[in-house]
């Protein structure tokens, strides 16, 4: 003890209350505790029990919706094509869509071409000129079609009237979902050829239906 001088505890009071206080500052920042990490994970179970079936459902229809419109595409192009050559031409199915020979099925399959028909025998012949090929579709998607599965238009861009084959007026495409409203859409999408050749896609089940005309999808 130095003479005259008196004894002092408020500086090391401080500083052992800045300790305890960096202590506990140190204890709120270590983590969650375990009760935070459970509650955070039962949050993240439930928001992705709701969006893991919303993301699949869209999936699935953006499949069904892109095979519609790219059979709309292609029916459209066969009958620009008409037109433009002058010559008739023709769209059908296939399984084979790449080969360098490719044959008409007459019935539904996943993939289809479209070429000009020169001698108008609704069949695709070695040297006639093939305008597109469409790879065959998600192998998750089922194909329905009426008639042989194949439209042909004239020269005047109209549809030609069934001769050598029965033409296309309906495809439906569908998954395991079937045909169910899901409004203001359905589970399936179809695609419609007036006796003009004027093609067009629906979605509604009503539409989807009528376009199977008593038949079922899958």
């Amino acid at each position: 003890r130095v003479p005259g001088v008196r004894p002092t505890l408020g500086a090391p009071m401080r500083r052992l209350r800045t300790k305890e206080s960096t202590a506990r500052a140190a204890r709120r920042t270590a983590g969650y505790t375990l009760v935070e990490m459970m509650v955070a994970l039962s949050v993240a179970v439930i928001l992705g029990s709701i969006a893991i079936p919303s993301m699949r459902t869209m999936l699935l229809n953006s499949r069904l919706t892109s095979a519609a419109n790219d059979l709309l595409a292609s029916v459209n192009r066969a009958r620009t094509e008409a037109l433009k050559q002058q010559a008739p031409t023709v769209l059908c199915f296939t399984a084979n869509p790449a080969a360098s020979n490719p044959t008409c099925d007459y019935a539904a399959a996943r993939g289809w071409i479209v070429f000009v028909d020169t001698n108008g025998d609704w069949a695709y012949g070695s040297g006639e000129t093939i305008l597109e090929r469409h790879a065959p579709l998600d192998s998750t998607l089922t194909v329905k079609t009426d008639g042989d599965a194949i439209v042909a238009f004239a020269p005047t861009g109209f549809a030609a009237p069934s001769a050598a084959r029965q033409a296309l007026r309906n495809a439906v495409f569908c998954d395991a979902r079937g045909v169910v409203a899901t409004p203001p859409t359905s589970t399936a999408r179809a695609l419609v050829v007036s006796t003009t050749g004027r093609a067009r896609t629906v979605a509604t089940q009503s539409d989807v239906l009528a376009a199977l005309a008593g038949a079922s999808c899958p």
